[in-house]
C-alpha cells in the first residue's frame, strides 16, 4: 500500500511539474512589428527608430523583455541591431533609438519572457586623443570621424581615401539678445552671435556608446551660459554606409531672443578644386519674390537652372555660385528642401546633406510669415538650416523699384517688425539630416542616386503586424 501511495504521489508530482512547464510556454507570447524599408538606389538602409516608435507598434500593454528583442530580414535571418541609450538613463526609455542597417521590409520581434540577450560583433571602434578629440574608425578601414571635445563631427576618410570631406556637423550658429527684456518693455539690449566653438558651449556630457553592431553612436549634451537655459543635444550615428545621421535638438529652459538659430556643416568636399553645388530649386527664394518672378525663372537668368527627369536643379560652377542681388551669401531666406550636395567630377565622390523634416511652405503665407520660417543658407563655406532673423532694408527697396507692394507695417526694424525668435520655456527646435558620401559618375548621375537615396532614407516606417 505504502509503495503504491508513493508511485502515485511521484506521478502527481511529475504531472505537476508537466502542467506547470505547459502552463510556462502556454503564457509565453511574442508580438511583431513591420518596418517599411525601400532599396531604391540599391543600397542598404540605415534605419533609426525611437523606442517609442517601437512600443507603439508592439502594442502598449505588452509586458516587452527588451532582450528577447529580435530584428529580421524577409527570409526570417537575424540582422545585427543596437539600442542606444541616448538619454543616459540607464535603461531603455521612450527616447533611446533603435538602429540596424536592412535591404528590405524587416520584422521587429519581442517576447514577453527574459532571454539571454544576443551578442553581434562591433563595426567601429573608438580611439580617445590626448587633444580631447576621438577617431572613430571602421573595422575595415575605409570610414575615419573625427568627433571633437564639443562633440561636433569631421569625416576625414570615405572609401579609404584621406581629405576633409566635411567638418562641424551638429555645430550651431547662434545669435540674439543675451539680456533682453523684450517681453516686458520691448527692450532688446545688446546683440551677440557665437557658434558652439565660439562661446564655446558647455560641455555637460559627451560619450561615444560602447556597442556598434549596426552604427557608431556619438551623443553630446551641451549648455550656454551666454544665452541662459538654452541646451544642444547632439545624437549622432556613424553607418558603415558611408552616411552619418545627425539629430541636432535645441531646447530653452529660459527666455530667449535669437535672430540666427540654425545648424551647421562646413568645408564640404574642401579638398576638390572642380566641386560644384547641386540642389533641388527652392520653393520660396526670396530674391525672386523681390522681383515678381518664380525662383526656377530667377535662377534660369542666372545661367545655372539645369533639369532633369522634368525637375527643376540649380547647379553653381563652382561652389560659391553666381554673384548674389544683395547680401555676401550664395542663397539666403530660401525655403530649405530634400538635399544639397557638393559633388566632384575628378573625384567620381559627393558629400551631401538630406533633410528628413522638411518644413511646408504654405501657398498663401505672407511675407513677414515666409521671411520667419525657417531656411536654408549657403553662406562662405558654411552650409545652414534654421531661422535667419536679421532683416535687409533691400527687402523693402527692391520690391517698391519693382513696383511689387511691400504689406503695410513691413519694416526692417528688429523691434517695431517683432523680428526675433521668441523662445520661451519648453520650447525646442530640431533638425535630422542625413549626411551621404556617395560615388557618382558624373553630375547627373549625382542627382539620381540623391533623389533615390532621399526616398529610401525618408520613407522607413514601422507599423504594427
Amino acid at each position: 500500500m505504502r509503495s503504491l501511495f508513493r508511485s502515485i504521489t511521484w506521478g502527481v508530482a511529475v504531472m505537476a511539474v508537466l502542467i506547470v512547464l505547459v502552463s510556462g510556454v502556454a503564457l509565453a507570447e511574442t508580438r511583431q512589428a513591420s518596418v517599411t524599408v525601400a532599396t531604391t538606389s540599391g543600397h542598404p538602409v540605415p534605419v533609426s527608430l525611437t523606442m517609442q516608435e517601437v512600443r507603439e507598434a508592439i502594442g502598449p500593454d505588452f509586458p516587452v523583455q527588451w532582450d528577447s528583442l529580435k530584428v529580421l530580414d524577409a527570409q526570417g535571418k537575424e540582422i545585427p541591431y543596437q539600442i542606444d541609450d541616448v538619454d543616459f538613463s540607464g535603461t531603455v526609455s521612450r527616447y533611446d533609438e533603435l538602429a540596424f542597417v536592412a535591404s528590405g521590409p524587416v520584422t521587429i520581434q519581442v517576447a514577453d519572457e527574459k532571454t539571454a540577450k544576443p551578442s553581434y560583433p562591433d563595426l567601429f571602434q573608438a580611439t580617445a586623443k590626448p587633444d580631447g578629440t576621438t577617431v572613430i574608425d571602421s573595422q575595415d578601414g575605409s570610414f575615419q570621424v573625427v568627433v571633437s571635445k564639443e562633440g561636433t563631427l569631421s569625416v576625414t576618410r570615405y572609401d579609404k581615401v584621406d581629405s576633409a570631406f566635411v567638418k562641424d556637423l551638429g555645430m550651431l550658429r547662434y545669435a540674439g539678445f543675451p539680456m533682453s527684456t523684450y517681453w516686458a518693455d520691448k527692450n532688446l539690449g545688446q546683440h551677440q552671435e557665437k557658434t558652439t566653438l565660439e562661446e564655446p558651449l558647455r560641455v555637460v556630457k559627451l560619450a561615444v556608446l560602447p556597442h556598434s553592431p549596426a552604427r557608431a553612436t556619438v551623443v553630446a549634451n551641451l549648455a550656454s551660459d551666454l544665452f541662459p537655459g538654452m541646451r544642444e543635444t547632439i545624437i549622432a550615428g556613424i553607418y558603415p554606409t558611408g552616411e552619418i545621421r545627425v539629430e541636432n535638438t535645441v531646447t530653452t529652459y529660459g527666455y530667449s531672443d535669437f535672430t540666427k538659430l540654425e545648424t551647421m556643416a562646413t568645408r564640404v568636399l574642401a579638398g576638390a578644386a572642380d566641386a560644384v553645388h547641386i540642389l533641388p530649386v527652392f520653393r520660396y527664394l526670396d530674391w525672386a519674390s523681390e522681383l515678381g518672378i518664380t525662383p526656377s525663372q530667377y535662377w534660369k537668368a542666372q545661367g545655372v537652372l539645369q533639369t532633369l527627369n522634368g525637375r527643376d536643379y540649380v547647379v553653381f560652377a563652382n561652389t560659391l555660385g553666381p554673384k548674389p542681388p544683395w547680401w555676401g551669401a550664395s542663397y539666403i531666406f530660401a525655403s530649405p528642401e530634400r538635399w544639397r550636395t557638393n559633388y566632384s567630377a575628378s573625384m567620381k565622390t559627393g558629400v551631401a546633406e538630406l533633410l528628413l523634416n522638411v518644413p511646408d511652405v504654405p501657398a498663401d503665407a505672407s511675407l513677414a510669415d515666409s521671411i520667419k520660417a525657417e531656411q536654408w543658407q549657403l553662406e562662405g563655406d558654411e552650409w545652414r538650416t534654421g531661422y535667419f532673423r536679421w532683416i535687409a532694408d533691400e527687402m523693402i527697396m527692391i520690391r517698391k523699384k519693382n513696383n511689387i507692394a511691400v504689406p503695410e507695417g513691413f519694416t526692417s526694424d528688429m523691434s517695431a517688425g517683432d523680428w526675433p525668435l521668441h523662445m520661451i520655456p519648453g520650447d525646442t527646435f530640431q533638425v535630422q539630416n542625413y549626411y551621404v558620401l556617395y560615388h557618382a559618375t558624373d553630375k547627373n548621375a549625382a542627382i539620381q542616386y540623391l533623389e533615390n537615396r532621399y526616398q529610401d532614407l525618408s520613407s522607413v516606417q514601422i507599423q504594427p503586424q
